[in-house]
């Protein structure tokens, strides 16, 4: 049984704190794909929820004084029930605030996926990194920043933009698969940090297919879903269908992976 199928078969409940701009919409993409999602952002339910959980997203858009202490506890509650965590940090280097918390929760927890842009990767290796928003800079050497980041990390390092890149272990992956019409909704990458998540599934150290078939299967159904709209309102509408839609067969037949 192939991994889709499996995410299928066992709706893998997934917690996610993440920003408040996304919550419908990561909520209703994951039930697309097959998942259970439950915005819980309670530490005190906490254990209760990750004990049956088969990930956390850990996602920072939306960044307090309180949910960033509120995200620390309940990560090491993660770590303590062995459920593994997609971290996302979101727009890390447009603010000091970011960076410090950013630096603080990799220090105390263990994460099993990082995922970002280029710009927000860069900037958990350099501080000195800096963003405007959550945009990041396109001329960046996306390669050399996830092996570097992989190594510093020591953990699985996936890069979002034109290219996607994966870093894991001793494997560096390019993803060619996607839609430009992702650029233009709010909280398409904060999905797909869900559907990693998904994939993962109570898998602390899961292999790199089961992250490029998450990868690929999110960007193969933005590709379908925008073959049918003709504007960023309609897309929205189109990816959830497409995500619910999208197949193994798809996957196999339009996946544009390279390892370099």
């Amino acid at each position: 049984m192939n991994n889709l199928e499996k995410l299928r078969q066992h709706n893998p409940l997934v917690i996610c704190y993440t920003n408040d701009v996304v919550k419908h919409f990561t909520a209703n993409g994951l039930l697309s794909i097959g998942a259970s999602p439950a915005m819980s952002e309670a530490p005190e339910e906490a254990s209760e929820f990750l004990a049956a959980a088969g990930a956390l997203v850990i996602n920072i858009g939306t960044l307090t004084k309180q949910s960033a202490k509120d995200m620390l506890e309940i990560a090491k509650i993660a770590n303590e029930e062995n459920t593994p965590i997609v971290f996302d940090p979101v727009a890390v280097g447009a603010s000091q605030f970011r960076k410090s918390f950013c630096q603080q929760f990799l220090e105390e927890v263990d994460v099993t996926v990082i995922k970002g842009n280029a710009s927000e990767i860069l900037t958990l290796i350099d501080s000195k990194t800096t963003m405007k928003g959550t945009d990041s800079n396109t001329a960046l050497d996306v390669v050399t920043i996830a092996k570097k980041a992989r190594q510093l990390l020591q953990t699985t390092i996936v890069i979002t933009g034109e290219i996607d890149v994966i870093a894991h272990e001793d494997k560096i992956l390019k993803l060619a698969n996607g839609a430009p019409m992702l650029t233009r909704i709010t909280g398409a990458g904060c999905l797909l940090g869900g559907i990693i998540a998904s994939f993962v599934n109570k898998q602390l150290a899961p292999k790199v297919d089961i992250i490029e078939e998450a990868v690929s299967i999110y960007n193969i159904a933005a590709e379908q879903a925008a073959q049918a709209i003709n504007g960023p309102g309609a897309f929205l509408t189109q990816f959830i269908d497409a995500l619910y839609n999208v197949t193994y067969d798809d996957y196999l037949a339009q996946r544009q992976v390279e390892e370099v």
